[in-house]
Parts: C-alpha cells; sequence; structure tokens
C-alpha cells in the first residue's frame, strides 16, 4: 500500500499527517514554523524535515512506502520559494512525487471539499486572501508578512495590544483592561519592561506578538472597549484586502474564513 504526507505550515506550528491511499489518517505531527521569512532557512528546514519523517514514523511504514507529498505553506509563493521547499523534502524522500501550494490554497480546498473554487480568508501569524474563479485563474491579497502589512493578522493584533497598553499608559488612549492581562502573561510589571521584551530578546519571531491575540479577543468577551476597537479594525482590514484585490464574479461564491488568531 501507498501512503501520502500532507504539510500544513504555518508561521507558528507545522501540522504533518501522514494517510493512506483510502484516505485513512494514519499518523499526526506537530513541529515548529516552517516559515523561512520568519525562521530562517535553517530551522524552517529542520521543522519541515521533523514533521514528514515524525509522520512516517508515527504510521509505521517506511519512507519507501510514501508515494507524494502536498505541501500547504505559509510565506511560499514564488518559484525560488518552490524549489527550495523541493530541495528540503527530496533531502529525506527523493523518490516522491511533489505538490507545493500556499497555505491559503489547502486551506480554500479543505473549507470546499477539495474545489478551489471561491475565496479563502486567513488570520493565523499573518494574514491573507486567496481566491480562485470557475476558469482557475487565481488571486490573491496581502500575505507579504507583518513588516509590509498583514493587518488582521494574529501578529497585527498582539502588536496593535501592546500599543495600546503603551498609549493608556502616556494618556492618549483610554485604559483597557489589556494592560493587566498582558502584563500576566508576560510576566512584567510596568509598561516600561515591555521595552526589553519587544527589542531586547534574541527570539524576535512574528509568533510572539501573535501569542498575545487571544488576549485581545478575552477582553473583548469582557467588554472592552479598546479590544473591539482592536478587532473591528482588523476585521476591516481583512474584508477589504478581499473584496478589493481578489478579481472574482460578483454572483455568489463560497467563502471561507479561517480566524486562527482566535483561541
Amino acid at each position: 500500500m501507498s501512503y501520502f504526507i500532507g504539510v500544513d505550515g504555518g508561521g507558528t506550528k507545522t501540522k504533518t499527517v501522514c494517510v493512506s491511499t483510502s484516505r485513512e489518517l494514519k499518523s499526526q505531527f506537530l513541529s515548529g514554523c516552517t516559515n523561512r521569512n520568519s525562521e530562517g532557512n535553517d530551522k524552517a528546514r529542520t521543522h519541515l524535515q521533523d514533521g514528514i519523517l515524525g509522520a512516517i514514523a508515527g504510521a509505521g511504514v517506511s519512507k519507501e512506502d510514501v508515494a507524494g507529498v502536498c505541501l500547504g505553506m505559509s510565506g511560499v509563493d514564488r518559484p525560488e520559494d518552490k524549489a527550495l521547499m523541493t530541495l528540503w523534502v527530496k533531502e529525506v524522500l527523493p523518490h516522491v512525487q511533489l505538490s507545493i501550494h500556499n497555505d491559503a490554497v489547502a486551506a480554500l480546498a479543505t473549507g470546499t471539499e477539495g474545489r478551489l473554487y471561491g475565496v479563502v480568508v486567513i488570520s493565523g501569524t499573518g494574514m491573507i486572501a486567496y481566491g480562485f474563479n470557475k476558469q482557475g485563474e487565481s488571486a490573491r491579497a496581502a500575505g507579504f508578512g507583518p513588516q509590509l502589512g498583514d493587518e488582521g493578522s494574529g501578529y497585527y493584533i498582539g502588536a496593535e495590544a501592546l500599543a495600546s497598553v503603551v498609549r493608556a499608559r502616556d494618556g492618549t488612549k483610554p485604559k483597557t483592561a489589556l494592560t493587566e492581562m498582558v502584563f500576566q502573561q508576560l510576566q512584567i510589571k510596568s509598561e516600561d519592561e515591555l521595552i526589553p521584551w519587544a527589542y531586547g530578546s534574541t527570539d524576535q519571531g512574528w509568533q510572539r506578538y501573535a501569542a498575545l491575540a487571544p488576549l485581545v479577543y478575552k477582553a473583548y468577551r469582557e467588554g472592552d472597549a479598546v479590544a473591539a476597537d482592536i478587532l473591528s479594525l482588523s476585521y476591516l482590514c481583512m474584508i477589504n484586502d478581499r473584496s478589493r484585490d481578489l478579481t472574482l464574479p460578483t454572483y455568489p461564491c463560497p467563502c471561507c474564513c479561517w480566524p486562527r488568531a482566535q483561541p
């Protein structure tokens, strides 16, 4: 029997599964971030290969039993990105057939039962909107990383939470429940301690900020107006990105939303 490996590579974690030809899930394995733009090539390569080998070992099959690998990876769109992913996979599975897509494509296929038609909007560590029309033509918006945008992402929400805490201390914005929530999660006692956290750490990964996003949802559910403003702006940015930049028909089409930043 042949087996197939599927990889959902995100900006915070990567989930790898092994399935049989009869679509039976044989194993799954969690590894770290595989977005090389966030982690760098060495860590991303290690996490990807660890995930593949871990899923194979968990399924109790040999590498030779694996016929194909499908990657759905954040930060992978350009030909040079796909060439590098191909190299990394072939280092551990040189014989397999390989299919590589942006993770938004995999998310859309999941939400539409395998049909690549419609729009998907993902808010994870980053944010991206991706769509296909019935002719198979695709378009995307956002997904350029936090330094170039990605408003509405987990990173953006977390960074806005920190900025709101500082603004509340300065008196330029209202006081917010996020202050105590952030202090507790980061184990700090004052706003000044945010400076070394933000700039002094050797770990400057985007996921550190995205990990704060659930605090904003929690504060919103408890009635915090500042948290509500952050989420309202985030959702508006995601909607605008989808409707402005994705050339899709005006008649109804599937729309899948993946708010991964929400707990």
